[in-house]
């Protein structure tokens, strides 16, 4: 089968499996299981960067992009800022310095490989362009998540805003941290850019499936907004593959 109906077919499965059979909350909060299952989501993007640009740059970008959302994380958790106060609960993992689990390093970026991978092919390489479009789809991206980590209890806001709970501090947060990671970006893979190279599809990967996923959990939840935005972001990477390369 070839590899991209290989990834089609598994996001159809975790949506169904999204929709019909996860349920989180008392019992059924096993910290291992959501640990290792937000690392094996994370797998398929990372592998497909580490191909396109080679191990050694490979590794040092998602090394960078893994580490430095951890550390903004944490300081948000601290201080409010860049997203708002807010604390995590205990389902994702042992907190590192009482902060923030460990697992963060590999939840947020597939989801940031996913926007670039798509502005890149939407909006064009050059700068101008790529940065703010990266900044826009990660925060469409989150107005998936956030909601959907919300109500299963992954992490709980201080001051609750209008948008599911959700204050809207957090997406000027994500924007600004996304372009920011974006500019970073631009820069780690400006030579492939220069010649008018898009991200390969494949790394955009692992945020097909999380919005599968959470598309499915949100669904049988009856959060329809996000469940729209998820649909829509899931049409617009489907458009990018029927595209040629």
């Amino acid at each position: 089968m070839h590899p991209r109906r290989i990834v089609l077919a598994t996001a159809a499965i975790f949506f169904v499996v999204g929709l019909v059979f996860v349920r989180f909350g008392g019992e059924m909060d096993f910290p291992a299981l959501s640990a290792a299952f937000v690392v094996a989501m994370a797998l398929p993007s990372y592998i497909a960067l580490v191909r396109w640009l080679g191990a050694g740059r490979g590794l040092f970008l998602l090394l960078v992009l893994s580490l430095l959302p951890l550390a903004v994380e944490a300081l948000a958790v601290a201080t409010g800022f860049p997203y708002g106060s807010f604390h995590y609960a205990g389902s994702l993992g042992e907190p590192l310095f009482g902060l923030v689990p460990w697992t963060v390093a590999f939840a947020y970026l597939p989801i940031f490989l996913g926007s670039v991978t798509l502005a890149s092919r939407l909006a064009g390489t050059a700068w101008r362009r790529f940065v703010p479009a990266s900044a826009f789809l990660a925060v469409a991206i989150d107005l998936v998540i956030d909601p959907a980590a919300v109500h299963a209890g992954f992490w709980i806001w201080e001051h609750p805003g209008l948008y599911y709970g959700i204050p809207s501090v957090n997406f000027l947060g994500w924007a600004l941290t996304g372009a920011f990671y974006a500019a970073l970006f631009h820069f780690a893979v400006a030579d492939r850019f220069g010649r008018g190279e898009a991200v390969p599809l494949a790394v955009a990967s692992s945020m097909l499936l999380i919005l599968a996923f959470w598309s499915g959990y949100l669904l049988r939840e009856g959060l329809l907004v996000p469940v729209v935005i998820g649909v829509l972001l899931i049409g617009l990477l489907l458009s990018a593959c029927s595209r040629p390369a």
